[in-house]
């Protein structure tokens, strides 16, 4: 567990800055854990030793963001945050104006301005709100977006977005809520773009090199804010990719030969759309028979729940992952995801998607800054290593009967 534990801390470092794809911080990052592969043992498998390109889109923020409402400024990430999925960047000064669901405004009294929307109603349409506000000559969104803690990070974009859009705390919505004609600035440095990115792959082959068990998880997270808050994305998943560096030495350290090849691959690019898995997925090193994927360790004290990446068991594989998660006495949750485990689904190959489902009310929150060391628990990762291990280890040990070959 030491060396699990020492990895994680490493990837959650300053150093690594976020390891947001694209970026110095995810490029030392990669470097790290090739270097820690051919310690290992394993042969490089990618076009250039270890590397394999991925161009990866994300929206990235490449400077401070600030918002000033009448004389007060807000604090990113606490009071506001970009609305990343559908805001487009830069610098915008106008007038507040308030909207409430059923308020007949005229769209002329709307062009230029920054509009707050206060109350989200339940049935509120975000992107269909977005695009009817831009059409009309909005200048920004400001939309009232509850009271977290501090808000989630993503680094989903689209070049087609029109108009800044930013998530406000609603005690700050209320308060500013139909003070007309406040100034406003906005200054939101996001870029949409597609940036040279690195899958990390190692391999060790087996006696049997026609088939291949590969283990995946991505190393990419969020990335720090420039000169503002940090995200380390220890949980998310420097604990996955941790994990499964030490299955990986495990393997490489076995005195009998094994039956078939293990390829571990770190993948780039997960949070902006599983760039890196389906990469791999549609370019292989050498054919895949199974992939197991691992994203997510360390919510909660234990590790009451993993997920499986599918909604029911529906081959060898999950039924094997299913009997091993049981008999560590952990619960089993069919539920498909959106990680990585998705990309191999889809092209057909037996894969298991494997992370801790939060059963508790308090559990540590990915995308915000609380997923960091402080806030990770460790026996998870030492349950979850055992259950991936395990899995591996039967495959190992009976590739016939459980359907690798």
């Amino acid at each position: 567990m030491d060396r699990i534990i020492h990895d994680m801390y490493v990837l959650s470092s300053v150093e690594f800055s976020g390891r947001l794809s694209g970026t110095e911080g995810a490029r030392k990052a990669a470097e790290f854990l090739a270097s820690a592969l051919q310690s290992a043992g394993f042969s490089p498998a990618g076009e250039d030793g270890y590397f394999s390109k991925v161009n990866v889109p994300a929206s990235r923020l490449m400077a401070p963001a600030f918002v000033t409402i009448g004389v007060k400024g807000l604090h990113h990430r606490i009071d506001f945050a970009e609305y990343s999925p559908f805001s487009s960047g830069g610098s915008v000064t106008g007038e507040l104006i308030t909207i409430r669901d059923g308020d007949d405004v005229s769209s002329k009294d709307l062009a230029g301005k920054i509009v707050l929307i206060p109350e989200r109603p339940n049935d509120f349409d975000v992107r269909g709100t977005i695009n009817y506000a831009a059409s009309l000559g909005v200048a920004a969104l400001l939309i009232e977006s509850g009271e977290p803690e501090s808000f989630h990070k993503t680094v989903h974009g689209s070049d087609k977005n029109k108009l800044p859009v930013l998530r406000i705390r609603r005690s700050l919505a209320q308060k500013f809520s139909g003070k007309q004609g406040l100034q406003v600035s906005i200054e939101i440095p996001l870029e949409m773009n597609t940036l040279p990115c690195k899958n990390v792959l190692g391999i060790l082959p087996g006696v049997d090199t026609r088939y291949t068990l590969a283990l995946t998880a991505h190393y990419d997270h969020l990335g720090d804010d420039p000169k503002g808050v940090r995200f380390p994305g220890t949980i998310d998943n420097a604990s996955g990719v941790a994990v499964m560096l030490e299955v990986a030495r495990m393997l490489a350290k076995r005195e009998q030969p094994l039956p078939f090849t293990i390829l571990v691959a770190f993948l780039t690019g997960e949070e902006s759309g599983l760039w890196g898995a389906k990469h791999l997925a549609s370019n292989p090193p050498v054919p895949l028979s199974a992939v197991i994927n691992l994203d997510c360790l360390g919510f909660e004290p234990e590790l009451f729940a993993l997920r499986t990446g599918h909604k029911a068991s529906i081959d060898w594989l999950t039924e094997l992952a299913s009997d091993v998660i049981k008999n560590h006495g952990i619960d089993v949750r069919w539920i498909a995801g959106g990680d990585d485990s998705v990309a191999f689904i889809q092209k057909g190959i037996p894969t298991i998607g494997l992370g801790q489902k939060p059963t508790l009310p308090d559990s540590t929150n990915i995308h915000t800054l609380n997923d960091n060391p402080d806030n990770l628990h460790v026996k998870p990762i030492e349950k979850g290593f055992a259950v991936v291990f395990d899995i591996v280890n039967q495959l190992v040990d009976s590739p016939f009967l459980t359907g690798i070959k």
